[in-house]
């Protein structure tokens, strides 16, 4: 029997000194042959499929030179995690501001509520933005009507559980991030982006300390890169991450919640054709938040390169030209009521192509964010594009228009001698001409060139009295005055064409006949935009045809070379102006040039220029001085239109429509030039 016990014994000992060799055995083969492996198993926390994002298509000038393309980015995202407390949330996210504050980068969130004090920002449309911000908060109609900003920031602290450790700025940035985060429905698919453009400093940084940054992770993108930042900002637009908004209309179009999307100017018109096609990646993460192993599964596509008409070259020069104008008018002692701003617009006057568009002041687009508060606030208004959506008094440049609807409807005769006695009366009213008002002369006998070149409003009086109110209306219109010009760019203004109906509708006043006389020399209720001017003048440069203005020639696959699209010169309008009456008028704006207002600028230029100068009064700051011309004379290629606030005179800024030319056909100017006496005599 205890023999039997004894064998039992054995047996169990056996079989247990077996299991512990097996057991041993495994744990040296997981922990020694298979140790590494495993051991890099174990670090992968998770596999997940992420998009690649495309490169946008290359923005190029008309032949071909690179104005915007694309450089290797770092975007700063925070990755979504279950089991994170609002408090450790709250904490990661201080972690990243307080990066963004050490490098001076900017971090903007949609909460439109300032610092303490609390206020909300932006008047332009803070009414609808506070009802958007506080119908977001379940509370009774009572008390939505009387949350203020202060109110909003502590229901929010509330909602997100702001701890009060954090000082007022701290916890408004806090609440900033977690707002936006819920505005872009943050979730484990869709990680939350704080920075789309980041700065390799802080990169760095977090890619040192991923104890402190274990959620927040860097993925390299393609990003803009402006190749003359602050050049054609107001053409080229910005990009930046898509809202939710925008996301809920192009969801289906293969947009995710990060995307990166044109926001204004050409970057959003083109859009649908410089986005490309996001690819697909496999990650696998490690536990310390690095990637493990990244596998392309569908490649991105690159977009397709947009061709403009913008001639590189000349855009440069005019904005150059306008800047050191505007500096040169500039009164430091007078500041309110000299040069701080203007435009330019160059046409092909045989396309409707625009060859340069212009304003300024301009701005960065590379900084725009960092810049955003300092933009919004400055009086000048850089972000404004006044080339099309500034409107203004044409003054004695509208006098073309009133001289060819006269002579094309049999009003007045080209060689017709009209005798300028310095005051037109009309009924019991006097309208003075401009030279008798500054010396009592007169102008004497008058015919249409001549009124032209010497700007004689008497001569204008008569024939705006002849034409009346409608034949001017209807000739306006037919040169696209009034109207937009239909360029690709959002924002554009229609303008004003002074009329009875719109002296009625504006003011409930009836028009009377000076208002038609005051019209015909581009006084009155007339405004218009300079491109509007540009393709007016293009107009009458080209006989009469009205075209399209454009500035996308083409947009083409960088592969295969195929045209997605490509514009081609589009008539609005042939007016079929009679030849002898259109030489009458050029010829006038030929002796602007060479004898006239613009001599001083023009009277030695090599090439034939044909001009009209302006000055549109302004109530109680110097008058708007506007320039437009085209060249050359005999066969014209290219009309500019300038306009600056405050200049005083047209004959004044005509030194940026000389450098435009200069650049275009090849001239070279003296060395300040643009520091030449400009006579200010009236336009």
């Amino acid at each position: 029997m205890e023999s039997k016990n004894n064998k039992k014994i054995l047996i169990i000992i056996a079989v247990f000194s077996f299991l512990i060799l097996l057991i041993t055995y495994r744990l040296f083969y997981l922990q020694v042959v298979k140790g590494k492996e495993y051991n890099e198993q174990s670090n992968v926390r998770m596999s997940n499929s992420e998009i690649i994002s495309a490169p946008r298509g290359n923005i190029l000038d008309r032949v071909g030179r690179p104005i915007v393309t694309n450089e290797n980015g770092f975007l700063i995202e925070i990755k979504y995690s279950s089991d994170k407390t609002d408090e450790q949330l709250n904490k990661e996210i201080f972690s990243v501001i307080s990066l963004f504050r050490k490098y001076g980068e900017p971090y903007k969130d949609s909460l439109e509520i300032s610092y303490y004090p609390f206020e909300y920002l932006y008047e332009n449309y803070s009414q609808e933005k506070r009802k958007e911000l506080i119908n977001e908060l379940s509370l009774s109609e009572d008390k939505k009507k009387k949350l203020s900003a202060n109110d909003k920031i502590v229901e929010l602290k509330k909602k997100y559980n702001v701890s009060k450790e954090y000082n007022l700025r701290d916890a408004r940035d806090i609440i900033g991030v977690r707002y936006e985060m819920e505005k872009r429905m943050f979730s484990y698919s869709n990680p939350f982006v704080f920075s789309a453009d980041a700065n390799i400093n802080m990169v760095s940084e977090i890619k040192e300390n991923t104890k402190v940054f274990q959620n927040i992770h860097i993925k390299t993108q393609p990003k803009r890169n402006y190749l003359y930042d602050g050049l054609a900002s107001h053409i080229l637009g910005r990009v930046g991450l898509i809202y939710r908004e925008e996301y809920e209309e192009m969801k289906d179009k293969g947009y995710s919640f990060n995307s990166i999307i044109g926001k204004d100017g050409l970057e959003k018109y083109l859009e649908p054709y410089i986005k490309g096609k996001d690819g697909l990646s496999s990650v696998k993460y490690r536990v310390d938040g690095n990637v493990e192993k990244s596998t392309e599964e569908i490649p991105a596509i690159a977009g397709d390169n947009a061709i403009l008409t913008i001639d590189l070259e000349l855009q440069k020069a005019v904005e150059e030209a306008l800047k050191n104008t505007i500096n040169r008018l500039y009164n430091s002692d007078n500041p309110e009521s000299t040069p701080r701003s203007g435009s330019v617009v160059c046409m092909d006057v045989n396309t409707g192509d625009v060859l340069a568009l212009a304003n300024y002041p301009t701005y960065s687009l590379k900084n725009f964010d960092k810049d955003y508060d300092d933009l919004y606030k400055d009086p000048a208004k850089p972000m404004f594009n006044r080339a099309i959506s500034g409107t203004y008094a044409p003054g004695s440049t509208f006098k073309m228009l009133t001289a060819i609807a006269g002579l094309e409807e049999g009003k007045v005769t080209y060689d017709e001698l009209i005798k300028d006695e310095g005051r037109y009366k009309l009924f019991d009213h006097y309208f003075n001409c401009w030279i008798w008002s500054q010396s009592g002369a007169t102008h004497g006998f008058t015919d249409v060139a001549k009124a032209i070149s010497e700007s004689c409003n008497y001569y204008f009086y008569e024939v705006g009295n002849r034409l009346g109110v409608d034949a001017i209306v209807d000739y306006t219109k037919l040169f696209g005055l009034g109207q937009k010009t239909g360029i690709e760019l959002e924002g554009e203004s229609s303008g004003v064409i002074a009329s009875p109906e719109f002296k009625e509708k504006s003011f409930d006043e009836v028009w009377y006949p000076g208002d038609t006389v005051q019209s015909a020399i581009g006084q009155s209720y007339n405004l218009f935009t300079p491109i509007q001017l540009a393709s007016y003048v293009s107009t009458i440069a080209n006989g009469g045809t009205r075209y399209k203005t454009h500035l996308v020639k083409s947009v083409i696959d960088p592969v295969s070379g195929k045209y997605a699209f490509s514009s081609k010169p589009e008539v609005v309008d042939k007016l079929n102006i009679k030849k002898e009456n259109l030489d009458a008028v050029k010829k006038g704006m030929r002796s602007v040039a060479s004898v006239g207002t613009a001599s001083s600028t023009f009277g030695s230029f090599p090439i034939k220029v044909c001009a009209k100068t302006g000055s549109a009064q302004v109530v109680g700051s110097n008058a708007t001085g506007l320039f437009v011309a085209f060249a050359p004379y005999d066969k014209p290629e290219i009309a500019i239109a300038v306009v600056v606030e405050n200049a005083g005179s047209g004959s004044s800024v005509a030194p940026v429509a000389k450098a435009a030319f200069a650049q275009y056909f090849g001239i070279e100017l003296e060395e300040n030039a643009e520091e030449e006496k400009i006579e200010h005599i009236r336009d």
